[in-house]
Order: C-alpha cells, then structure tokens, then sequence
C-alpha cells in the first residue's frame, strides 16, 4: 500500500531556508565562505530548471580518473588529487599534469556529472569537494563546500543539475538526504534537507523509482534497512520496505545495485557485533522490496560492483586483502553465490578500497580500485568472467597512498 510523503514539499522547505541555503553556497574551507576566485556563482536554479543541459559523453573515449593522495611524504594529512589517464581501449597512464589541492579524502567514489565534466566527492570534514574539467585541466571550483548537511555519500541526478547528498547521522542530529544545485560552471547552491533519515548509507536511482539503506525513513516500521521510494513525487513517498540483517548489529560500508535493478547488494563490516561479517541482497520488484539472502562470512566488504552483464559482482575486502567474486543469478530464490577470490595477476591486492567501473561503450565493465599504492584494474566479461587486468602504481611512500577514486561515465 502506498504511504504518505515524508516531509512537507520542498516550495515549504525553500520558503523557510532560503536565507540558509543561499548562505552556504559558497565552498573552500569556511561554511559561509565564497567558491575559489576562478569560480562564477550562478543564480540557484529551480528544482525543475535545467539551465545547461550535460548530454552525456561518448562511449568510447579517452577518460579521466582521478584519485585522492591524502599522506604526505611523512605520513601526515594532505589534500592532495592527481589524475591519471585512461585511453579508449582501456590502456592506463599517468599521472599527467600537475596534481591539484582540494580537501582531503581517505575514501569514497567521487560522482560525475553525465558529460564526465564536474566531479563531487564527499570528503573527510563532511564537506564536498568539487572540480571541473577544462579540456583536459582540472579546475577547482570549491575546495570544501560546507552545506548544511555532513556529506557521507553524493549521487548525481541523471540529468547533471542536482546532486543528491547523504548525511549518515541520526533523524535529530541533521541526518537524511539533502540537495545541492549544480551550476553551469560546476558552483554549488545548497538546497538543504529534502526528507529525514537515520544512519543513511546508499542510495541508487532507478527511473521513478530508488532504492535507499537506511532506517528510520518517514513512517517505515522499526527495523526496516531497506527502503523502496517513489521517486516521481515531491518528496520521495515510501512505498515499502525491508530489514536487510536479522539484527541491528550492521555497519553498512557498501551497497550496490544489479545493471537490471533487480537486487541491491548491502555489505556489513562492523568490527564491534561480534558476527562475521556479510552481504545482504534485497530483491526489488514492483513496488515491494524484500531481503532474500545474506552470504557469509565477506571479511570487510568495503565496495562491491555488480556486472553490466547481470552475470556476477565483485566484493572488495579491505582488510582481507581480496577481491571475491559473487555469481549471480537473477530468477534464483538466492540470487548470489559465493565462487571465490579473484585470479590475481600478480601479487595479491593490499589494502583495497574503493571501487568504480566504467557502464558505457567498449571499456564498459572495466572496473578500477584504489589501492596501497596505485589503481588496480579488473574487468568483467561475458559467461560471469572476471580477468585482472595488474595495478598501477601511483608511487613508492606515504604519498602514493590512495583514497577517494572517480572516473569520468
């Protein structure tokens, strides 16, 4: 049965927060600040306006990939970012050009606008870091944009003017899903709190509908972790939801989901429950989602990747040193099955992280994963193949540790 809306609409929310919003568009290292010099601030759009349409780039092309350095030469914190270079058959080089500052990011997924032009990340402070790309040069537009949210998370609106940004704390300490405007040179405009949530972890559009690991969302009953949203209304109406664990012991540290938007992949890697940790898999259909499996023990499954093929996903395990492969079979009543480590081409991963892959044209399943020292590439084939590809090296020492990881869709 369909619920209410979460909150009152958002014309109420802007009438009462303007002042707010408009306060905080500014970026670098203040919450009131003003974008860096070189930055243009644009009028906030609409919510519905679309002043520069970002068609998305061709398939097959040359892209960038940008990686978070964020150690110094002695271990130290830094915010330092660099750019690698990936050709359009996939072939890996760099860095190029020199590397440039923003805040600072030890982990995370940067997102891209569809045209692969301005990329967002969540950074360390709970501030976003945003840049563009001039040619091939990249631009800092805000250094630290500190809205009015903690950003955990952000997830770019397929059509490149909003940005949706997840805060992870509780109902009462600010915690659910915010928005931010995106101008035509990359500058932001805070748009504030769109719907409350508690302890917010993913969140993946799929045309009207997304799907958000959460709890705590408008009237879900307790324990629900999985959430099932109507995405045409104004805000998000609940249409239905799920516990994801048969507890409450859970720390998400990754989700996904299926290219076929079938299931949703929600990895727990609490150090504290005293449970191995695992992967739970909801399956969405219609207006339901329901948990149908939970594959264990996944040590630390700090990213996962599903397949475009709809044929296999990847689990990266930070402190297993490990990439394991979950085949996948979508009719199944258990959809995923544990098959193992991945081949390696030579030395094992250290330390993984983060993981981001490439959806269109020729390199389309080529996946790229920060690691200890350099991007390792892992690429996903037809019959649920998956084939590394080696990893390349950022470096020797503190400074070529890996963070934050992004490539252009």
């Amino acid at each position: 049965m369909r619920r209410a809306p979460l909150v009152p609409s958002l014309a109420a929310i802007l009438a009462t927060g303007a002042a707010g919003a408009l306060a905080a568009c500014g970026g670098d290292d203040t919450s009131t600040g003003t974008p860096d010099a070189a930055a243009t601030v644009d009028a906030a759009p609409a919510p519905d306006a679309n002043p520069c349409p970002r068609a998305a780039a061709p398939a097959d092309r040359a892209r960038k990939v940008v990686v978070s350095l964020p150690y110094d030469a002695g271990g130290g914190q830094a915010s330092t970012w660099t750019v690698l270079d990936l050709a359009a058959d996939g072939t890996p080089s760099g860095p190029t050009g020199a590397p440039f500052t923003m805040g600072r990011a030890t982990r995370g997924a940067i997102a891209f606008t569809p045209d692969g032009e301005v990329g967002l990340v969540a950074q360390d402070d709970g501030s976003l870091g945003v840049f563009r790309f001039d040619g091939d040069t990249p631009v800092v537009v805000h250094a630290r944009f500190t809205g009015s949210f903690y950003a955990e998370r952000v997830v770019v609106d397929p059509a490149g003017d909003l940005a949706y940004v997840i805060d992870p704390n509780w109902r009462n300490n600010g915690g659910g899903i915010y928005r931010v405007a995106i101008g035509c040179d990359g500058s932001l405009t805070d748009l504030g709190l769109w719907f409350p949530t508690k302890l917010a972890a993913g969140l993946h559009l799929r045309g009207e509908r997304a799907v958000l690991v959460a709890t705590d969302v408008g009237d879900s009953p307790a324990g629900d972790t999985v959430d099932l949203l109507d995405w045409t209304t104004e805000p998000p109406g609940l249409l239905d939801g799920d516990p994801l664990f048969p507890d409450d012991q859970a720390i998400v540290a990754a989700t996904a989901m299926t290219a076929n938007g079938r299931h949703v992949l929600v990895g727990d890697n609490s150090e504290f429950s005293g449970l191995p940790n695992r992967v739970a898999v909801a399956a969405v259909a219609g207006d339901a989602v329901t948990t149908t499996q939970v594959i264990t023990p996944v040590e630390d499954p700090v990213a996962i990747v599903a397949s475009p093929f709809d044929d296999a996903a990847l689990v990266v395990s930070g402190y297993g040193d490990a990439v394991f492969v979950l085949d996948y079979a979508p009719d199944a009543a258990t959809p995923f099955t544990l098959r193992g480590e991945v081949a390696y081409a030579g030395a094992a991963p250290q330390l993984p992280g983060d993981a981001v892959m490439i959806e269109r044209g020729g390199q389309r399943g080529l996946v790229l994963i920060a690691e200890l020292a350099g991007v390792r590439r892992m690429r996903f084939g037809a019959g649920a193949t998956v084939t590394d590809l080696g990893l390349q090296s950022t470096g020797t020492g503190y400074t070529a540790i890996t963070g934050a990881i992004g490539v252009q869709p």
